[in-house]
């Protein structure tokens, strides 16, 4: 059975990624804990949780909703084109047929226009299916860390999602590469793919940043 605390930290998440809590927001624990009716002690415990995922700067009892920054940008994803594509080449091994047909079933879905927020869901559990098949739980971890993170900007962008049809082939192909177990070719795929997807969204942020005042 899920704990309060865990209850209240999903939610939290959910609300900070999609940018329903918007930057510079504060929460305090008793705000937190009256909002989903539990103590202090379980609202204190997900700020917390939140604060060592990178989401929130916590004070002493109120916590405050990170910022988004072009530079914090460019670190996140740098980092995951250093560590995702060695991630993916090491667990590709281990990826067998049901998580190929899983990753098929997720492929169809995005692949039939759903909704910004559900083509998010089903593009960051298609590469968990690879990526948490590696033997390496501190990898996963902070690959898992940093997709939330950078989920965090597609989430507060979704409007760069009208057309999906490059990142679709591009999931395609790593898929087909997964189903012969390329493991390189797997690595290569998808550091491209993140390399893109970086570069796409910069331009994307840089285009909407407000001109500097003379």
């Amino acid at each position: 059975m899920e704990s309060a605390a865990a209850r209240v930290t999903g939610a939290l998440r959910q609300r900070v990624l999609t940018g329903e809590l918007r930057p510079g927001e504060p929460l305090s624990q008793s705000r937190v804990a009256a909002e989903y009716g539990v103590s202090r002690i379980p609202a204190r415990d997900a700020l917390q949780t939140l604060a060592a995922e990178g989401l929130v700067d916590l004070g002493a009892f109120t916590a405050v909703v990170r910022g988004t920054s072009i530079g914090e940008l460019q670190e996140l994803y740098e980092l995951r084109e250093a560590i995702e594509p060695l991630l993916t080449k090491i667990a590709v091994p281990n990826v067998g047929r049901a998580e190929i047909a899983l990753m098929t079933s997720l492929l169809g879905e995005m692949e039939a226009h759903p909704s910004s927020m559900d083509w998010l869901a089903a593009n960051a559990r298609f590469h968990a299916l690879i990526y948490t098949r590696a033997d390496r739980v501190r990898m996963i971890e902070l690959t898992t860390q940093l997709r939330r993170l950078t989920d965090r900007y597609l989430y507060l962008h979704v409007d760069m999602f009208g057309e999906t049809g490059r990142l679709d082939l591009e999931h395609r192909e790593i898929l087909e590469a997964v189903g012969i177990g390329d493991a390189a070719g797997v690595a290569e795929l998808t550091r491209r793919h993140i390399a893109k997807s970086h570069d796409y969204l910069l331009r994307h942020m840089l285009h909407r940043e407000p001109a500097p005042q003379a």
